[in-house]
């Protein structure tokens, strides 16, 4: 919830975008994402066979080198977006998938909570 409000924040509605805003959002965004990140990478060690938890190819470098992946994707749908949006309604579109996202993540979770621990 607190990433949902982070990425809200972060819209630009209204004529002037502050500076206040931006690092507002940006810290919170930025702080969120990383928890949710860490206990992601925890229960997925709990998930992931013991054939991945030892050697050069374990799973933390295959977790890494997918984080890095996606990365390269998102930087060619920023780049997409700004040639289809416009360079004045940029920010908004770049942050409409991850708020899309983020309520689907955060719908799938509340859908399958008590599943989680049968």
């Amino acid at each position: 919830m607190a990433l949902l409000a982070g990425v809200m924040l972060s819209f630009k509605l209204t004529v002037e975008y502050t500076a206040a805003q931006y690092v507002c959002s940006a810290v919170l965004t930025f702080v969120s994402a990383e928890v949710v990140e860490g206990v992601n990478l925890s229960l997925l060690s709990r998930v992931m066979s013991a054939r991945l938890s030892r050697g050069t190819y374990n799973g933390g470098l295959l977790s890494t080198e997918a984080g890095t992946g996606l990365r390269g994707v998102a930087d060619g749908t920023f780049t997409a977006a700004g040639l289809l949006a416009g360079e004045g309604r940029l920010l908004n579109a770049t942050l409409l998938p991850a708020l899309l996202v983020c309520v689907a993540s955060i719908a799938a979770t509340l859908s399958t909570y008590n599943s989680l621990f049968y």
